[in-house]
Parts: structure tokens; C-alpha cells; sequence
């Protein structure tokens, strides 16, 4: 039995989000597959962090030990990570940002202390972390705008292991611009379904 969080970070109202019913297939025909499994799932932009980035006017009231140690160990405790997340002006979504801000703490998620020189040793080598992305651009539109290159980056700093990444690009274009967002996701369910069965 795994335990599985899944984090959702779309702006966008969950019933038009094609990241996040992507997202919520792709973990019902997981279910199918993994029926003993803890599933948690977790809209980042209900979390405190949501409504609190970090400036230099308040990084003191809006940095928590506290919070970090909370979601940190939530990580640790977890098997399989699924993370949801559209491009939004060529970046991940901010709520998304400010997570990973409260999680890359220094010897919690990550350390130098025994790293080889100039390295680093990532200390979330528990997780396998699947990434769920959209973009409204045709993949390869835009070399130097990459979300889902910096998280698989990321994830890998700290340790985990990646699993294929699910890219469905070109949402803004013909033909997914002329549909809806539920038959974008039936437009990807054979995708979906491998994905799934292999996670």
C-alpha cells in the first residue's frame, strides 16, 4: 500500500481547469489499478500560503517553521507525489511557487553538509513524483519557457524520483481551443490510462 498526496495549483475554477480534471481522471484510473492506496489530495490555493508571497517587507511574518516542518513531513510520510499544474505565463502558478518556497529548507529537503564539492544531496529520495501539466502553447513554441523542466528540475534536487511527465500543450490553439475542457480530457484518455497503470 502507497500513500499518495496530490497537489493541485490551477487559478483557474476547478470545472474549466483542464489541468486539474486531468488531473482528477488520471487519479481515478489510478484508483482502479492501486485500490489499497491513501489518496490525499490538496488544492494549494486553500492553503495559508496561498494568499502570502514572500517580499522583503514581510519575509519574517510570512515565513512559518512551523508551516514548512507541516508540509515538509507530509512529503516524508508520503510514497507517491502528484502534482497538477498548468503554464501561467510561461511559469508555474504562484501558489505552486509558494509551496516549493516553504519546502526547499536547507538539511529537511535538501543538504550540501555531505554532498560531494559543488553538489548537493537531495533528502526527499522517498518520493516518485509525477507531474501533471498543461500549456496553452504547442510543446517546443517557446524554448526558453520550460514549467515543466524547472519542476522536474526541482524534484530532482531534492531527491525524488521522476516518473513521465504528462504534457498536454497547445490548449490555446486548434483543435483543443474550439473544445471543451472535459473532451480535452477524454481526447487524452488512452495517455491517462498508461500513465496510470504504470504508476
Amino acid at each position: 500500500m502507497s500513500k499518495v498526496l496530490v497537489l493541485y495549483s490551477s487559478p483557474i475554477q476547478s470545472e474549466k481547469s483542464i489541468s486539474t480534471l486531468l488531473t482528477k481522471k488520471f487519479v481515478e484510473l489510478y484508483k482502479k489499478n492501486n485500490e489499497n492506496d491513501q489518496i490525499k489530495e490538496l488544492d494549494l490555493n486553500e492553503l495559508e500560503m496561498a494568499r502570502l508571497s514572500q517580499t522583503s517587507k514581510n519575509m519574517p511574518k510570512t515565513y512559518s517553521e512551523e508551516l514548512s516542518n507541516k508540509y515538509i513531513n507530509l512529503l516524508k510520510e508520503t510514497d507517491k507525489l502528484i502534482i497538477s499544474c498548468p503554464m501561467i505565463n510561461f511559469n508555474v502558478p504562484v501558489v505552486l511557487k509558494n509551496f516549493l518556497d516553504r519546502i526547499a529548507v536547507a538539511n529537511k529537503t535538501f543538504s550540501y553538509k555531505y554532498s560531494a564539492k559543488g553538489g548537493s544531496i537531495g533528502l526527499l529520495d522517498n518520493l516518485t513524483v509525477k507531474i501533471i501539466a498543461t500549456q496553452g502553447a504547442p510543446e517546443g513554441w517557446y524554448q526558453w519557457a520550460g514549467h515543466t523542466s524547472f519542476l522536474e528540475g526541482i524534484w530532482n534536487f531534492f531527491g525524488a524520483k521522476l516518473s513521465p511527465t504528462i504534457l498536454v500543450a497547445g490548449t490555446k490553439v486548434k483543435p483543443y481551443f474550439e473544445m471543451q475542457p472535459q473532451e480535452i480530457v477524454e481526447d487524452n484518455i488512452k495517455l491517462l490510462e498508461k500513465h496510470a497503470k504504470n504508476f
